[in-house]
């Protein structure tokens, strides 16, 4: 990534929530996948009990902030962009429980990228 680039993402990173909404996500993911691989090691007993129970934590952090994720409308293009991609990256366990999640989330998109359209159009002043 050239400088260049990173400039713009971060001139767009402080206008647009989603890099925040982003990262939370990127973050919570981290802490589950780490928990769950814990879990994995144990055999039953408390320490796993202990450890599954973390897990379930933070599984339950992590798809509360998926609902968020797909349902936040970014307000720059750059943001769009970068949504757009993290999502696609995403694995399943990353994504909201509900099977038309893709549908809130798109129309969400749609939705951005209108308002954004709108908002770049030239004013034209009636006189």
């Amino acid at each position: 990534m050239s400088s260049q680039e990173i400039s713009t993402q971060s001139a767009a990173a402080d206008r647009d929530l989603i890099f925040v909404v982003i990262e939370r996500h990127r973050e919570l993911s981290a802490h589950y996948d780490a928990a769950a691989s814990v879990s994995a090691k144990l055999e039953d007993g408390a320490d796993f009990f202990a450890a599954d129970e973390i897990s379930s934590q933070r599984n339950l952090a992590l798809t509360e902030h998926a609902n968020v994720l797909i349902r936040s409308k970014p307000v720059t293009i750059a943001g769009v962009i970068a949504l757009t991609r993290y999502v696609a990256g995403l694995r399943e366990w990353e994504l909201p429980d509900d099977d038309a999640w893709h549908r809130v989330f798109l129309e969400g998109l749609a939705d951005a990228v209108d308002e954004i359209g709108m908002a770049q159009r030239p004013r034209h002043s009636g006189g």
